[in-house]
């Protein structure tokens, strides 16, 4: 059941601060920023990844990190179920990772956020929710 009744940025707010991978802090434009994609994830369908429920052994879904030099970006990675992927071999956990990678970066473009070109596969560095001159 869904608490918020389906509303996409109640559910964004919700999880900004428990997304955040290691329980790092995010400065205010990368809160902002960590709302915006995520309320564009949750429309996609896919699950945030929650701290909470991470303790419990839970710890698959769309994680934050902030970038390193750079206050208002992010690292938007996607966290396996570590549980499920010791059962798999490490060739099919890459592969996973990286299709998923991809699958972010081309659902967070067609939201229209300004995204660091990069290798394919790798988790896409948001630097904001529009490319300038947009």
């Amino acid at each position: 059941m869904d608490p918020f009744g389906g509303d996409y940025r109640q559910q964004a707010r919700y999880f900004t601060s428990r997304a955040v991978l290691e329980g790092e802090g995010l400065t205010e434009a990368q809160e902002e920023l960590a709302r915006a994609v995520l309320e564009a994830v949750l429309l996609a369908g896919l699950a945030p990844y929650d701290i909470e429920t991470a303790a419990d052994g839970q710890e698959t879904g769309v994680g934050l990190a902030p970038a390193p030099g750079n206050r208002r970006a992010l690292r938007v990675i996607w966290q396996q179920n570590v549980a499920a992927a010791r059962h798999l071999p490490r060739e099919l956990c890459d592969a996973q990772q990286a299709a998923m990678h991809q699958a972010l970066r081309t659902i967070l473009s067609a939201h229209r956020f300004w995204i660091e070109d990069g290798p394919l596969g790798e988790a896409p560095l948001v630097l904001g929710r529009t490319r300038p001159g947009r």
